[in-house]
């Protein structure tokens, strides 16, 4: 009586080790590609969130909040946004920051009715 393992079943093993390692394979790949989707999302995040509290941070004769599109080009993301008057006083600023693939929209209102405290 042989001892061993024949040929078929051999072929058969690898088969089945095979398919499992390139299953693993393309598990892998996808985690890979949605980590940097999210890394992406989240600069982005970022990115609109800066403009945001920097725009809220000007004074509201500012030239970046005067009325019309506005635009600023990075190394990563296009930044843009609309300016337009509401009321007196009150401007609603239309925010985009957008990659290759994705893009984030913010719409806030800067107001004037607040006075705005100057250091002398």
């Amino acid at each position: 009586m042989n001892k061993g393992f024949t040929l078929i079943e051999t072929l058969v093993a690898l088969t089945l080790l095979m398919l499992a390692v390139l299953f693993s394979a393309r598990v892998m790949s996808y985690a890979l590609q949605q980590s940097r989707q999210s890394g992406l999302r989240f600069r982005l995040m970022e990115t609109s969130d800066y403009y945001k509290h920097y725009l809220s941070s000007r004074p509201f004769p500012a030239l970046e909040l005067a009325e019309g599109a506005h635009r600023q080009d990075g190394r990563e993301f296009l930044v843009s946004w609309q300016v337009e008057a509401v009321a007196a006083g009150l401007k609603r600023i239309k925010l985009l920051a957008a990659a290759a693939h994705a893009s984030v929209r913010t719409v806030f209102y800067k107001s004037n009715f607040i006075q705005e405290v100057k250091n002398d």
